[in-house]
Parts: structure tokens; sequence; C-alpha cells
């Protein structure tokens, strides 16, 4: 009589239970099993199709970017080779050839910006880098600009424009930078290039002569080649262990 009264209790203690709802369950078909039942996880909000949150910031970049106008076009090109050009055909060293790209690598050279030197152009274009060529601090209006400008890196024509200035002590300074000028002019043929001291440094080390001035070469002639065999043999007060060397 208790064992059916226990069972009874149980039953009505597990109906009181809310049990969570399971997900429906799908049959899947296995190749071993056959038919089983997969219940499916419920769809995190991250990965619902119909929320776009995450996106939100792609969006706002694209308007931002189709809101900007269009860049002009440069009228020049700073292009530099990359790479080698040892196993290319021969038209594409001729090209390189032809704009001066072919004897050094990273060695920029200034172009226009034409339709037929950009389909050359397009043609090589996996050996080489092309940057648009900007003027951010104007173009020269003197001759003297010239002297004071450089590109750099970036595709930057940078320039120093000159002060306009009529002044005795302008004057003065502008002197004494054209005497430092042709001073740096006459000593510029003693100076030395990057690869004139890199052929110089390779020779020394092919002819073994690195650290020759430290460590100075001593021979010792066997058979008195300098004819200072006293030095070697000896001849004063040491004739009982003398070796002549003939």
């Amino acid at each position: 009589m208790a064992a059916p009264l226990q069972l009874y209790k149980t039953l009505r203690l597990l109906s009181a239970l809310r049990l969570p709802r399971l997900p429906q369950a799908t049959p899947v078909r296995l190749k071993s099993r056959g038919l089983v039942p997969r219940r499916k996880k419920p769809i995190k909000k991250w990965f619902d199709p119909a929320d776009k949150s995450w996106a939100e910031p792609i969006f706002k970049h694209h308007e931002q970017k189709q809101a900007q106008p269009e860049p002009q076009a440069s009228m020049l090109h700073m292009v530099y080779r990359i790479k080698d050009h040892f196993t290319r055909p021969y038209w594409e060293k001729d090209i390189l050839k032809e704009f001066g790209l072919f004897e050094k690598a990273y060695n920029p050279v200034v172009l226009k910006n034409t339709p037929d030197v950009n389909e050359k152009l397009r043609k090589v274009q996996h050996l080489i880098r092309i940057k648009p060529v900007s003027f951010p601090y104007g173009l020269p209006k003197d001759e003297s600009d010239y002297k004071h400008c450089f590109l750099n890196e970036n595709g930057e024509f940078v320039v120093k424009h000159r002060i306009q200035d009529n002044s005795v002590e302008s004057e003065q300074a502008w002197s004494e930078v054209k005497i430092v000028e042709e001073r740096l002019k006459e000593d510029a043929i003693w100076k030395m290039d990057k690869d004139t001291i890199q052929k110089e440094a390779r020779q020394i080390l092919q002819r073994f002569k690195v650290s020759e001035e430290y460590f100075k070469e001593k021979y010792v002639y066997k058979y008195n080649q300098d004819g200072q065999e006293h030095r070697y043999k000896g001849e004063n007060s040491i004739n009982r262990h003398r070796q002549d060397w003939h």
C-alpha cells in the first residue's frame, strides 16, 4: 500500500514542476544509424538575419565615402621599380629602359599623366609602384625656389618659397647662403656615394682583407730573401748555434 502512495505523490510533484520547453527536433539521416532526431538550437541575437545593427558603422562609412567629392587627377606620376626584371620578357624591359627604371630599383622617376604613358605603365604595373605627385605648398614662383625644393617618398613636391624681403640683413644672409652653396659644390667632387662605398667594401671582403691595417703580416724568410740573415740565424755572439741557409 505504501508503494502506490509514494508513486502517486511523485507523479503529482512532477506535474507541478514547470519543465523548460525543448526546441523543436528535426530528423537527420546519418549513414551509420539511419534517421536520428537532432534538436535545433535557438537563434542568437547576433546571428539573427533580420538584425542589421552590427553593420551600421559599415553603412555610415560607405555613405561618408560617397558624399566626398572625387579627387582630381594629378598632372604627374612618381614611378619607381620595386621588383626585379631578370626573368621578364623583352617588351617589359624595353618599357623600363624607356622610362629610366631599368638600372636601379626604388629610383623615383617623374612621368606625365597621359594616356599613352599610362598604357605603357599598365603593362609593367606588376614591377612598379605609382604615386601621384601633389603640391601641398604650391608651385615654384621663382628660379631660386628650385634650389630649395625636393620630392619626398609620398609624392609630395615640397617647395620652400623665398621670402620677399629687400632689407640689408636679408641680402647679407642670402649672400652667406650663396657662399656656402658654392663651397658645397666644390667639395661635392670629393664625396663618395653609397654605391662606391659598397663596391669598395665588397672587394675588401672578397680579397680577405678585412681589418688588414690592424693585423699586418710578419714574414719569416727561410732562405734569406731580404738579405738580413742575422735576424733569423744570428751572427753576433751565437756562432756555435749558427745554421747556414745555403
